[in-house]
């Protein structure tokens, strides 16, 4: 069972009522590879996900470093929402004139930012520091 600080730390739970078990919907990794942060999201980026995580990214902004790395790989949904997320990290990040990748991965997140035309507004790179701990891992399908 989830308490509530896992909950706020975390991401979304949806209770599953048979077994009184809950299951994650989204959530956030954090680590820091040789000076870049790397933010690792999972699941559903939406509008529930943006204000569950806005807090946390932002606490983890306030401490990181001039480079930034926000992992999308393992996201399997994305909408304005997400995007809103997004955008505000690369307003944070570029604010404090450091340097955000954005790694989307999964073609359905690509198509989404290309029909935005956020795709323009990133630094997507064919490769990105670190997001597999070593320099220059791939970003997945372009």
């Amino acid at each position: 069972m989830t308490t509530l600080r896992e909950f706020r730390e975390g991401g979304r739970k949806l209770l599953n009522r048979e077994t009184d078990t809950a299951d994650f919907t989204f959530g956030l990794r954090h680590r820091v590879v040789n000076g870049t942060d790397v933010l690792t999201f999972w699941g559903e980026l939406d509008a529930w996900a943006d204000q569950e995580l806005s807090p946390r990214v932002t606490t983890l902004l306030d401490q990181a470093g001039h480079q930034v790395v926000a992992d999308l790989r393992k996201v399997t949904f994305l909408d304005a929402g997400g995007l809103r997320l997004l955008v505000r990290i690369r307003k944070r990040v570029t604010a404090d004139r450091g340097t955000l990748w954005l790694v989307p991965g999964r073609p359905g997140n690509w198509r989404v930012l290309r029909l935005t035309r956020l795709d323009r507004a990133f630094t997507i790179p064919a490769s990105a520091p670190y997001v597999d701990g070593r320099t220059g891992a791939g970003t997945g399908f372009r």
